[in-house]
């Protein structure tokens, strides 16, 4: 019973410690023809570990027994391989990942877009230009938009005018006229005094 017991702990204790126990496996990848298939990449998809394929498709890397490994390369699927099918067989096939290309037809009297283009412009018999809405000539209109614009600028000369007119600056040029009317009549007065003065003195007899 002891024995019995003694192996059964012997292999659990064997197949835990293989279950954290790294080790580095190899393996090739292939695609058509058992063709090798160069800088694909090999992942392990537990710690995310990788390799790149060498022109032989050979790769090596650290794995686990449990782990898993995922193969990609651009021109086929992808791929995804446990450790123990690797150790059963090195090899893994890919399987070429095609695209489906239309077909393109070939023409001598095939055009261009930019040829299509002007064909559907020059089919297109609509003016776009602008219409004038009334009956005048090109010189004809000019020459009102001109006295519009005078007549524009007239107006608003007015009313410049109008904004600048000062009740109290009228009113002070106003005061300003009156007293030099005064001045001027006093200075006649004066004046006038000293002639009368004049005559009066030459009349008097010596």
């Amino acid at each position: 019973m002891r024995q019995i017991l003694f192996i059964l702990f012997f292999f659990a204790t064997f197949a835990s410690f293989a279950q954290t126990k790294k080790f580095q496996i190899e393996g090739r990848v292939v695609g058509i023809n058992s063709m090798p298939v160069a800088d694909a990449y090999v992942f392990n998809s537990r710690d995310l570990d990788k390799n790149v394929t060498n022109a032989n498709g050979v790769f090596s890397i650290w794995v686990l027994p449990s782990d898993t490994l995922i193969i990609s390369h651009v021109s086929y699927f992808r791929k995804t391989v446990t450790v123990f099918s690797l150790l059963t067989n090195p090899t893994i096939q890919l399987n070429i990942d095609t695209i489906n290309i239309k077909g393109v037809d070939v023409s001598p009297n095939q055009k261009t877009d930019y040829e299509k283009a002007m064909k559907n412009i020059e089919s297109i018999k609509f003016d776009f230009r602008a219409k004038p809405l009334d009956s005048y000539t090109e010189s004809e209109r000019m020459k009102e938009v001109l006295n519009t614009n005078n007549r524009v600028q007239r107006v608003e000369a007015s009313s410049v005018s109008l904004l600048r007119f000062s009740p109290s600056e009228q009113i002070g040029k106003l005061i300003d006229k009156i007293k030099r009317k005064k001045k001027k009549r006093k200075e006649n007065s004066t004046i006038k005094k000293q002639k009368t003065k004049k005559e009066e003195t030459k009349e008097v007899p010596r």
